[in-house]
């Protein structure tokens, strides 16, 4: 009875130590997303900004045409 009291309770320590790795990277993981998000506002806006007449580089004809 001992040995499976043990067994379990080395089975919960285990648990614990997934279920706080897990907890941490899914921390990370939802700091890098906000950061990603926060890019794409800011590159949103910029291309808001840009006038449809405008010239992006890159798409104009090269003098010798």
């Amino acid at each position: 009875m001992d040995e499976r009291i043990n067994q379990l309770e080395s089975l919960t320590a285990l648990q614990d130590d997934t279920i706080a790795a897990l907890n941490t990277e899914l921390f990370r993981q939802q700091q890098d997303l906000a950061g990603l998000l926060q890019r794409i506002e800011i590159l949103e806006q910029k291309l808001e900004q840009l006038a449809p007449g405008d010239d992006i580089a890159g798409n104009e004809r090269p003098p010798h045409w």
